[in-house]
């Protein structure tokens, strides 16, 4: 079978744009979004000044993350090796946008679904070019089967001097640029303006370089059309419901081990874990850009995507919580006892597997590294433990159950606030889009909610307010305020998180 692949001459781009109106006309390919595009860099100070052009589609990836992170399969790849995708299996989630490094991916507004360039395989079976190719003037664009050593494709990738876009990924991509300039192939080097050339109003990126009118002459980005980011405020809503429905069954199961038999751990926690695993589900269908579809996650998994896995963690995580509650209401206490080690296992698993997902985001370098899930762990516990306590402000419950959730939410929230100092004050980034989304965070946009709500209500707030509740007796007057304030602290950071990973340009 062939591997397709293409290899552009830079050398020959001229900028006209017919490569991105025939894609459009050929796939009816809606206006704001585009299968590839061509963007304009610019670099020097007149009259030593350079316009650099820069075709970009999909990469066709050996190691396609799009594939991976896809929970319904509807990504799949042909015996040709060219990652097509079927679009009556797509949910709409919008993960594989958060793993394409490259900006390939994007919601066709018209059928709400995923779409990408699938390389023109309509007409690849027919023995004809992808449409960009047969119609650029300059034939910078040579398309051909990688393994056929006559292809005039093998050949250039065999004999000459190449670029590929982001090989640090380990994506294995199978577009080659010749004479590329990093400014042009490296979208976090140059900056980018408020206004392009052409009259356009762009909102920069939150975490792309700043113009720096004291170098007039540094890279700027003179034209692109990335597409919008993948996630939003919903996935930030999921992460604080999933939180504290985790942590709270967690907790309850883990308390019972411990010999504790109050009516805040044997019902009031698995509660508010049903009713916040349930708004966890509700959140995760809304968000999706075909709600009706939300079955195919069960019905259809992608057992390599987390998002799959995770939805059957999310379920067991409710059923047990589920089972509890009804063993509880009957007194069936041995039988609780029985179920904890299942309890603790799941709620742990339906915490930790976000970060193994976001981490499957391989598109933005802030969500990936282990101590991510640690940081949610943490989280998790400190939201569950707030949740409790609000719940035993209402209900009542033993000094030593209300002592035990205090001393929880006070390590969870100082191990909270270790990992984040130490991310962004201690660690070195260990790549450039990942330092640019830290200095977002840090002195960026991002600074005020970063410094007062994060690492001020998540962090500093609960600790020193569990510290002096430690000292009345852990009265629930001063516990109450921090739980409010770790749960908003957390919210903070959680908003943060999701929007700050996306704020570095890709395309």
């Amino acid at each position: 079978m062939p591997n397709y692949g293409f290899a552009i001459d830079l050398r020959k781009c001229i900028g006209c744009h017919a490569c991105t109106i025939a894609c459009k006309a050929e796939h009816d390919i809606p206006v704001g979004v585009n299968r590839c595009w061509v963007k304009t860099v610019e670099k020097g100070t007149f009259p030593d000044t350079q316009r650099l052009f820069f075709p970009v589609l999909c990469n066709q990836c050996e190691e396609a993350p799009c594939l991976k992170i896809c929970p319904t399969g509807a990504l799949f790849k042909r015996r040709d090796g060219i990652v097509d995708l079927h679009g009556d299996s797509c949910i709409g989630c919008r993960a594989c946008m958060a793993a394409c490094p490259y900006d390939q991916l994007f919601i066709d507004p018209n059928t709400r679904t995923a779409e990408k360039c699938n390389f023109c395989a309509n007409r690849v079976e027919n023995q004809l070019q992808p449409a960009c190719v047969s119609v650029c003037p300059t034939e910078c664009r040579i398309f051909g089967d990688l393994d056929d050593p006559t292809s005039e494709v093998a050949r250039i990738v065999q004999r000459e001097s190449f670029m590929v876009r982001k090989p640090e990924k380990g994506t294995g991509p199978k577009i080659f640029y010749l004479g590329a300039d990093e400014a042009a192939i490296r979208p976090e080097i140059a900056a980018r303006p408020f206004m392009f050339r052409e009259g356009q109003v762009h909102l920069r990126p939150i975490g792309s370089p700043e113009p720096d009118p004291e170098r007039p002459g540094d890279p700027r980005v003179d034209y692109d059309v990335p597409h919008r980011k993948a996630w939003g405020f919903d996935l930030v809503l999921y992460l604080l419901t999933k939180g504290i429905s985790t942590g709270a069954m967690f907790l309850s199961a883990w308390m019972w081990m411990m010999g504790d038999r109050s009516s805040l751990v044997a019902v009031g926690g698995p509660i508010v874990a049903l009713i916040f695993a349930t708004l966890t589900a509700v959140v995760l269908v809304i968000d999706l850009e075909r709600p009706e579809r939300f079955l195919y996650i069960l019905t259809r998994p992608n057992w390599t995507s987390w998002l799959a896995r995770g939805a059957f963690i999310l379920t067991a995580h409710a059923g047990l919580t589920t089972l509890w509650l009804a063993l509880a209401i009957f007194g069936w206490t041995s039988a609780l006892s029985w179920l904890v080690p299942f309890v603790l296992v799941v709620a742990f698993a339906a915490t930790a597997y976000t970060g193994l997902l976001f981490a499957q985001g391989l598109a933005r370098d802030l969500w990936q590294g282990s101590h991510q899930t640690l940081d949610l762990l943490a989280q998790a516990a400190a939201e569950g433990s707030a949740a409790m306590l609000l719940v035993a402000a209402i209900i009542g419950a033993p000094a030593a159950t209300v002592a035990a959730l205090g001393w929880t939410l006070f390590a969870a929230a100082l191990v909270h606030f270790v990992i984040l100092a130490l991310e962004h004050f201690a660690a070195s980034s260990p790549t450039l889009h990942h330092e640019l989304a830290v200095r977002a965070i840090r002195s960026g946009p991002y600074r005020r909610l970063f410094w007062l709500g994060a690492l001020g209500l998540g962090g500093v707030a609960p600790v020193l307010l569990v510290a002096l509740a430690a000292s009345t007796s852990f009265s629930l007057v001063v516990l109450v305020p921090a739980a409010l304030v770790a749960l908003a602290g957390s919210l903070a950071w959680e908003y943060i998180w999701v929007d700050a990973g996306q704020s570095v340009p890709i395309s």
